[in-house]
Formats: C-alpha cells, sequence, structure tokens
C-alpha cells in the first residue's frame, strides 16, 4: 500500500533518495521529505527484557537524554539547570517580599529572555532575579522598592540599580514612571498613626498630587516625595512626626526631605490653612523649582575707595603691571654695559645712600606678597585684622633691622671667632716648640712666620680689573651693607645663640665653674717621640723628659698585666 501510494504521482514515476528525501524525477513530486518515523519500536536487551529503541527531544532542548552505559540517563542540560535555579530564586524572593504569584510567572519569562540574549554571562544570578522580579512589580505598579530587593539579599543597591537598567535597555522592558501615592499606605503603616492611618496617607496622596501638579514630583526621587508628605500630613491630624523618624522609614536623606519641603513652601497651595486645602484645588500650577531665581553666590571683594568715597577699579591689576622706572646702566672702561643686580625691586632703598656711601640708616621694607586674585575675595573683616597684623610685622622688622643692635652682634662675632683661631694656632705652636725640645731636636721653626701667614696673603683688589664680569660682582658700600642687614636678620636666632654662649662662659670664668682648656697633640705617630710624645696619655698631657718615663708612660696606656714589674722600669735605665 504504500508503494501503491508512491507511485500514484506520475504514469512513470522515477524515485531518487539520494538526498535524504524521496523526489520523483518524472514529475518533481516529493514523496517522502524524512527518514525519521514517527512510529515505535521495541528493542531487546541481553537479558531479554524489552525496551524502546528511540529517543525523546522536547520542546526547547537542543540534545536527547540518551540511556547508556557510561551516561546517566534523564539528565538536564545546563540551559534546564539554570532555567531552574532561577525558578527556584524567584519563588524565594517573592515569598520574602509577599509578591503574588502571578508576578513569578511573568519574572520567569523576562529571566528566560535575558538567558537566551547572554544577560546572564558574568553576572550573578541573584542579580538578574531580582531585577527581572523588579521590572515586574514596576510593570503591576506594585509598592515594592528597589532598595527592599538589596536589603533581601544584602547587595548594594546601586550595583542592583545598574544591573536593572541594562536589563531594561537590553530587553526593552516598558517601565511606567512611578507615582509615589503608591508607596503612601506601606510608609504610613510604619508611622504608627493608629487609627488615623488612613486619613493621614488620604491627605497625603492629596498633597503628593498636590506636587504633581506644581511640577515638583518630576525628577525626583519618589521616596523624597513621601516623605515630604507623610511629614506634612502628620502635622495637619496633630501628629507630630520628626524629619528623622521618617527617614528611618522611607529611607533617604533628611536634606531631600527639607529640600521637598522649602520647595512645597514656594507653592501657592502652602498658604492654604488645613481645612482649606482639604476642600479647595486650586487651578493654577507653580512653575517648577527649576525656572525660580537663581541663587548667586555672594562674593565679597575688598575694594580701595579714594579720598572721595568713590571705588577704585583694577588697583591691584595696575599695581601688578607696573614696572620700575628705567635708568641709565652703568658701563664699564671698555664702553660695555655693566648689568644690574637681581635684587628684588621691592627692597626700597634710601635714596642718600645712592648719592653718598656713608653708613647712613637704610629704609628696608620688606617684599609685600603677591595675592592672587582670588584672595581679593576674602571676609573684609578677616581682612582688616590681617592688614593690621601685616603692619604691626612690618613696624617690628623696620625697627629691627635700622637698629644697630644687630650690627653690633655680627662685629662682637666676628671678634670673638678671630680671638678662638689666634688662640689655638698659639696653643699648637706652643706644644710643637714643647715637643721639639724634649726630643732634642736642634732644628728651629719659624713659628712667626707660621702665624702671620694670613697677613701675607693679601687680598688682590678687584676694582682694577677691567672686565666688566668681574666689576659687576663687586658690590658697593650700601648694597654690602643691605646684604649684610639681611644676613644678619636671617641669621639672628644663631647670632643670640652665640652671645649667650658667650654671656655663659664669661659668667662661669668670673665663678670658677668649668674646665680648663684642653691640650692638643703635638706630634703625630711618625714624630720622633714616638708614642710617648703625644703629651695625650696617662701623664696628663705632660711630657715626657727622658726614656724611662716616656716606657713607662706607653705601658701605662694599656692594659695593666701582672706579667711585667712597672717598679724595675726605673732600674733600667740608671747607667743612662
Amino acid at each position: 500500500m504504500a508503494r501503491n501510494r508512491q507511485t500514484a504521482c506520475c504514469s512513470n514515476p522515477a524515485l531518487d533518495d539520494s538526498d535524504g528525501q524521496t523526489v520523483c524525477t518524472n514529475c518533481g513530486s516529493v514523496i517522502n521529505d524524512s527518514q525519521i518515523v514517527s512510529e515505535i519500536s521495541f528493542g531487546e536487551t541481553s537479558s531479554g527484557a524489552a525496551v524502546v529503541n528511540g529517543a525523546f527531544v522536547g520542546a526547547g532542548e537542543t540534545h536527547t537524554r540518551n540511556t547508556g552505559p557510561f551516561r546517566k540517563g534523564g539528565g538536564l542540560e545546563s540551559r534546564e539547570q539554570t532555567l531552574a535555579n532561577a525558578r527556584r530564586k524567584i519563588l524565594q524572593l517573592a515569598a520574602a517580599l509577599s509578591v503574588p504569584d502571578s508576578y513569578t510567572d511573568a519574572a520567569s519569562r523576562w529571566f528566560t529572555l535575558a538567558l537566551t540574549n547572554g544577560f546572564t554571562h558574568g553576572r550573578r544570578t541573584q542579580y538578574v532575579v531580582a531585577c527581572c522580579l523588579y521590572a515586574v512589580c514596576r510593570q503591576e505598579k506594585s509598592s515594592h522598592m528597589l532598595i527592599d530587593f538589596s536589603d533581601i539579599l544584602h547587595i548594594n543597591v546601586f550595583h542592583l540599580g545598574q544591573t536593572y537598567l541594562k536589563l531594561v535597555r537590553l530587553l526593552h522592558i516598558p517601565t511606567p514612571t512611578i507615582d509615589p501615592s503608591v508607596y503612601i499606605h506601606r510608609f504610613a503603616k510604619h508611622l504608627e498613626f493608629g487609627k488615623d492611618t488612613m486619613k493621614v496617607a488620604s491627605d497625603a496622596i492629596r498633597l503628593v498630587s498636590r506636587m504633581n501638579r506644581d511640577w515638583i514630583t518630576q525628577g525626583r526621587r519618589p521616596s523624597g516625595i513621601c516623605g515630604a508628605c507623610l511629614v506634612l500630613a502628620a502635622r495637619m491630624n496633630n501628629y507630630r512626626r520628626s524629619v528623622r523618624e521618617v527617614v528611618y522609614v522611607v529611607k533617604v536623606a533628611d536634606l531631600t526631605i527639607q529640600k521637598r519641603l522649602e520647595e512645597f513652601k514656594l507653592t501657592d497651595s502652602s498658604s492654604l490653612t488645613v481645612d482649606e486645602f482639604r476642600t479647595l484645588w486650586l487651578e493654577q500650577s507653580n512653575d517648577p523649582p527649576s525656572f525660580g531665581p537663581k541663587k548667586t553666590k555672594k562674593r565679597k571683594r575688598v575694594r580701595n575707595v579714594n579720598d572721595d568715597g568713590e571705588v577704585i577699579e583694577g588697583t591691584q591689576n595696575r599695581a601688578r603691571t607696573t614696572e620700575p622706572a628705567l635708568t641709565q646702566p652703568r658701563r664699564d672702561a671698555d664702553g660695555f654695559a655693566i648689568p644690574e643686580l637681581p635684587i628684588d625691586p621691592t627692597f626700597m632703598i634710601d635714596p642718600a645712600l645712592l648719592g653718598d656711601a656713608s653708613l647712613t640708616p637704610v629704609l628696608l621694607t620688606p617684599p609685600t606678597t603677591q595675592q592672587p586674585a582670588a584672595a581679593a575675595e576674602e571676609d573684609p573683616k578677616s581682612a582688616r585684622i590681617e592688614s593690621i597684623a601685616d603692619a604691626a610685622i612690618e613696624s617690628e622688622i623696620n625697627n629691627i633691622m635700622s637698629s644697630t643692635d644687630s650690627l653690633d652682634a655680627a662685629t662682637s662675632l666676628e671678634k670673638d671667632i678671630e680671638a678662638a683661631k689666634k688662640a689655638e694656632k698659639e696653643e699648637v705652636d706652643a706644644t710643637k716648640r714643647r715637643n721639639s725640645r724634649s726630643n732634642g731636636d736642634t732644628v728651629t721653626r719659624d713659628s712667626d712666620a707660621d702665624g702671620n701667614d694670613d697677613d701675607d696673603d693679601d687680598d688682590d683688589d678687584l676694582s682694577t680689573y677691567d672686565d666688566w664680569e668681574t666689576t659687576s660682582a663687586i658690590l658697593t658700600p650700601s648694597e654690602a651693607l643691605i646684604k649684610e642687614r639681611i644676613w644678619t636678620e636671617m641669621n639672628k636666632e644663631y647670632i643670640k645663640e652665640q652671645e649667650a654662649k658667650k654671656l655663659k662662659a664669661e659668667r662661669d670664668a668670673r665663678n670658677g665653674v668649668g674646665k680648663g682648656t684642653r691640650k692638643r697633640r703635638g706630634v703625630g705617630r711618625g714624630g720622633r717621640g714616638g708614642r710617648g710624645g703625644s703629651g695625650g696619655g696617662a701623664g696628663g698631657g705632660r711630657v715626657a723628659t727622658s726614656p724611662a718615663e716616656s716606657a713607662k708612660e706607653m705601658l701605662a696606656k694599656r692594659t695593666y698585666s701582672k706579667k711585667i714589674n712597672y717598679a724595675a722600669l726605673d732600674h733600667l735605665f740608671q747607667g743612662d
């Protein structure tokens, strides 16, 4: 019968099944397009049991559930396992949030689409499950918030929000605008208004509608709108709920609620009484808060005022750009210009010093620190205080610089240094002479010539050179005096310390307190006197006068030994 049905295509059928299909080459009819048959066949195992041949492929599956000796029968593939785990987690999350069962079915379908589009790759399943269930809650306009999902799952709400936005963008999920009124009843229950909960909630919903009419809810978080409306509704019903209490319920910052209250205060509805607000509905609407007058930052500037009371603009800028007057440059003997010294032009020199090189007092004004333009915007009170302090410091510096105490201190310090060097030189020379006499050295040294080396080295007179680079480095007496006073001012702490040490030394000398001058070694190791002539051993600086005494001092420097008879040392050199 099957053959008759196959040959009924034409009078002379020519069948061809090389491509897996049975086709008549004469008339072109397809007799059979598949070699797979849907009939059930049975087989027999080695033990004689009857089994069904073939496999079952379900909808949405890519592989068959084959059975064999090395594989488990009826196993699920990875996709099915992922969907099953997601379904289980959706049910658990829905039970924790009291979400209806109809929401879970829709969330499972959204998760299947996300899995098909590869959205689950690299993301945790609980993130995708929460986003799918929240998307259904948004579509159904339930009172569940994204932060509720983050609290249940103990994950960051911002990371969860980023995942939700990416899921909505990928699957093109329609998300209607959130109406803050859907959260009013939920928050009102947590604020414990008792039997007046519905009354407070209705007033809060009316406030939300009024804010929506006045363009306050657009672009704002619904939790902040709900918090502000609940605070006002509680006051309207003689319930005092602080902003802090509302913050713990709506989970938003207190500054956000304060901002919403300030924006509602600028509307016309805020001037109505409680009864008027409940009975009247203003048809006109206010402009959005962004259309209001912008709050400009108050900038306080320090302005210069002349004698007539007029404000002088740009005084500081002109003061910065003012350049010193040009003067004729100095020239050397060859006619080349001598460059000016790199001195700060803010140092004002007394004109008397420029004309006469005598040691007259110099009026030195410290440089004024140039403040940036932003510094002019400080508080006038603080600016006056700083100006008074600067003036006091400036006057004190001028008094110090004009006084002669610093110069006297510097002069006395130089004299002390020269005296100390001279005393040290004389001490070294005396030690050398004593060592020479003790060792029998007949060669005399000219100690006076050594002491007068500094006198022979006369400084060259640099003013006689015609080189312009050398002459430009020579300071004039007035410039040298300025440099000296600057050095004295910069090193005044050191000068004070040295002066204090000097006074203490003089006081100790008068009272007989302190140690004497320490003797230095006169001869090194290579000297003729050897170690005994160093004068720094046990002899207390005394020079040995005989070989026996020198040997005794040398042994006394070292550790005491029981194997040496120190008393016999006196008889060793009796023959000498």
